[in-house]
């Protein structure tokens, strides 16, 4: 019987110590969370402010063992490696880079801010690469559609000749 009681005993320590860790974890996510929250509350009126930045922003916190606020399509600010030190990764072909690590979240909006700025020219960078290909593709000419056309209704009356002989109704 003494036995049954030592272990009934550990057990409910045991539950209530698994309990204790899984409050900590909880709150430390929460926590993570909390924070990515007031960093994209504190982003978010810059990039409101700026039509175009909310057209390529969207600033969405993904919850999950490791909470992560997703700037752009490669980039995120997580916490880590503690829960009160905001990380800013980008996403590249060689893999992660560290581009900020603080615990000040005023330095992280400071470069955030910078950060949209720069991806912002970037992108009009490569829209205005893309422009003259676009406008440069305007159609056919007149010459060049007549010459198609000819060239098409030449070749037909050339193939029905030959199609007339193989046939054997003309014969030369």
């Amino acid at each position: 019987m003494v036995e049954h009681d030592d272990l009934s005993g550990a057990l409910r320590r045991a539950r209530l110590a698994e309990a204790a860790h899984l409050e900590a974890v909880l709150g430390v996510q929460d926590s993570k969370s909390l924070r990515l929250q007031v960093l994209k509350d504190d982003i978010s009126p810059s990039i409101a402010a700026t039509p175009d930045a909310a057209k390529f922003f969207d600033l969405v916190i993904t919850p999950g063992e490791q909470p992560r606020l997703w700037i752009d399509l490669i980039s995120s600010v997580v916490m880590e490696p503690d829960f009160r030190t905001y990380r800013l990764l980008q996403d590249n072909q060689g893999g992660r880079e560290v581009l900020l690590e603080t615990s000040d979240r005023a330095e992280m909006v400071n470069y955030l801010k910078t950060y949209l700025a720069h991806r912002m020219i970037a992108r009009e960078r490569n829209i205005a690469r893309a422009l003259p290909l676009a406008h440069s593709v305007r159609g056919f000419s007149m010459g060049a559609l007549l010459y198609a056309w000819l060239t098409g209704f030449m070749l037909g009356i050339l193939v029905l000749l030959v199609a007339a002989i193989l046939l054997g109704k003309l014969h030369f």
